[in-house]
């Protein structure tokens, strides 16, 4: 038997004498239902699974900062870290990506003997990431006092293509707080490895004092006179402020002085009365080689760098110039450096081994500045 209820929209409820038996038999039923429902009071009920969810999500959100740390600390160990979060290194030799750029590497041992350094993933707004590593430095920049006593301090020095800053530890003079030692060095010009280069000029008579909560350089006439080249005069001063708050293990502002009074400009260019570190990704090259060490059939290079994604490329070249190993190598990512490390399988003989950041531009951002160091495999 077909139902003859019509299709569309009810009925009036006060009209009963319109309503079907099928529909009076559906109101009649949803009306009982109805009466039944008693209203409670569930607030404090959805409270309390609020709560709770919210409860697991900070768990799981635990759980996720765990793995995050234990991911990072794991990666600490590759090479051997110091209480206040230095890596130990060795000083590095530099020159821009094996295509990019003609420069001689330089020429090590089957082991890097350059004094020790440190080299730190640490932001370049922090200069105690770039302490001394050897030696017994005294105080800080706080209250007036530097540090004084290491035997190697550190120097950045101009190198690659395009210009970027790489470091060395050097040999400290006597007599003087580390940061006076580092920047007489950094003005004396003398890095140990020829792909370095500096564009200020010899001053012994430089110093390094604290005063206001800055490090004021005060430097000779004579030491800015030389050329910085076509836009080098930003990196040039850069090169000595990284020098001098690496030596100081301080983040203070640096004002320079010459002969003692204000001056407005370095090397042609007006700088600021007070100076700070940029960006370490902007003024540093993207990979620096601290050790290289060989052994029967193989060489183990350690560095510190950053690139997109944190993947910088090797290659091995041999002394006929062929190309014997390439491959990627995990570094710090997308401008914060950290510690790469890597062994390749090669026969005996001598070999050129760069590191640098690929470019991942297809070729519009231009060369990258990469590291190289030539070692002899027994």
């Amino acid at each position: 038997m077909s139902d003859a209820t019509p299709s569309g929209p009810l009925p009036d409820p006060d009209g009963d004498d319109d309503l079907s038996p099928t529909a009076r038999q559906l109101r009649d039923a949803l009306s009982a239902r109805a009466a039944q429902v008693r209203p409670t009071d569930r607030l404090e009920e959805i409270r309390m699974t609020s709560r709770a969810s919210r409860r697991r999500s900070r768990a799981w959100a635990a759980v996720a900062g765990v793995a995050a740390v234990v991911v990072v600390g794991g990666g600490a160990y590759a090479v051997t870290q110091r209480s206040d979060g230095n890596v130990s290194t060795v000083a590095a030799s530099t020159s821009a990506s094996p295509s990019t750029s003609s420069a001689a590497p330089s020429t090590s041992a089957a082991t890097t003997s350059a004094a020790p350094s440190t080299a730190s993933g640490a932001p370049a707004t922090s200069a105690a990431a770039t302490g001394t590593a050897t030696g017994t430095a005294t105080g800080t920049a706080t209250g007036g006092t530097l540090p004084s006593g290491a035997s190697t301090v550190p120097v950045y020095w101009v190198g690659g293509q395009p210009a970027k800053l790489f470091r060395e530890f050097v040999k400290a003079g006597s007599g003087q707080n580390d940061p006076t030692n580092a920047l007489r060095a950094m003005l004396a010009g003398k890095a140990s490895d020829p792909d370095y280069s500096s564009p200020w000029s010899a001053d012994p008579t430089a110093t390094v004092t604290s005063s206001g909560g800055r490090l004021v350089v005060d430097l000779s006439a004579a030491a800015d006179s030389g050329s910085a080249g076509p836009g080098g005069a930003q990196l040039a001063v850069q090169q000595l402020v990284y020098t001098v708050t690496a030596a100081a293990s301080s983040d203070d502002p640096v004002e320079v002085r010459v002969d003692g009074k204000a001056r407005p400009s370095l090397f042609g260019t007006t700088v600021a009365q007070t100076l700070t570190r940029d960006p370490q990704a902007d003024v540093q090259a993207p990979a620096w080689i601290t050790s290289v060490t060989a052994a029967a059939g193989s060489v183990t290079v350690k560095g510190l760098g950053t690139a997109f994604e944190g993947t910088l490329m090797y290659t091995l070249t041999n002394s006929a110039g062929t190309e014997v190993a390439r491959d990627a190598v995990q570094a710090g990512a997308n401008g914060t450096f950290a510690p790469f490390s890597f062994t390749a399988q090669v026969p005996a003989g001598t070999y050129t081994v760069a590191v640098f950041a690929p470019d991942e531009s297809g070729g519009e951002a231009g060369p990258t500045a990469g590291d190289t160091k030539t070692v002899t495999v027994p």
